[in-house]
C-alpha cells in the first residue's frame, strides 16, 4: 500500500469536512429560528462526529499533513465558503450551500466505502457499515433540503 497516496487521499477528504463544516456554519448564522437553520445544527453535528472519525484514523495511520499542506486547506477552506449562503444570494445562496455539502457528503460516503476494502488493519478501526449509513441519512436529508431551496430560489421570478 503507497502510505503517500494514502496520506493525500485521507487529507483531501479532511480539507472537504473542513469545508463542510464552514458552510454549515453558515447556514445556520444565517437561517437561525428557521426550519433549514435547525436541521443545520443536527447535520452539523454529525459531520462533525465524521471529522472527528477521520482525524483519528489520520493521527492513528500516521497521515499528518506538512504545516505548508494545511495552511492551504485551511486557505482553500474559508475562500470557498463566503459563495455560498444567504447573505450573498438569498434562497439560491442557500440551494448552492446545500449543493455543495449534497456533493461533500457523495465524496465521504465514496471515502469510507474506499477504505473499507483495503486490507491494512490500521484503517480497519472504523465501522464502515455505520459511517456509510450516515453518509446516506445525511445525503437524503440535505437533499431533500437542496431541491425545496432550489425550487424556491429558481422559480421565483425577481432576483434578490
Amino acid at each position: 500500500m503507497n502510505r503517500e497516496w494514502l496520506t493525500t487521499y485521507l487529507n483531501d477528504h479532511h480539507a472537504g469536512a473542513i469545508a463542510a463544516t464552514d458552510v454549515i456554519d453558515r447556514l445556520i448564522d444565517e437561517n437561525r429560528g428557521e426550519p433549514l437553520g435547525d436541521f443545520a445544527i443536527t447535520l452539523l453535528s454529525e459531520i462533525e462526529q465524521d471529522k472527528a472519525e477521520l482525524e483519528e484514523l489520520i493521527k492513528q495511520y500516521d497521515a499528518m499533513p506538512g504545516v505548508v499542506k494545511q495552511a492551504v486547506t485551511w486557505a482553500g477552506a474559508k475562500m470557498t465558503v463566503p459563495k455560498f449562503g444567504r447573505a450573498m444570494a438569498g434562497d439560491f445562496g442557500n440551494f448552492q450551500a446545500l449543493e455543495f455539502l449534497s456533493l461533500g457528503i457523495l465524496g465521504k460516503r465514496a471515502l469510507w466505502r474506499m477504505l473499507q476494502t483495503l486490507s491494512d488493519p490500521e484503517l480497519l478501526s472504523l465501522d464502515y457499515g455505520r459511517l456509510i449509513e450516515r453518509a446516506d441519512s445525511q445525503f437524503q436529508q440535505v437533499e431533500q433540503w437542496r431541491i425545496r431551496t432550489g425550487s424556491m430560489a429558481i422559480n421565483r421570478r425577481t432576483a434578490v
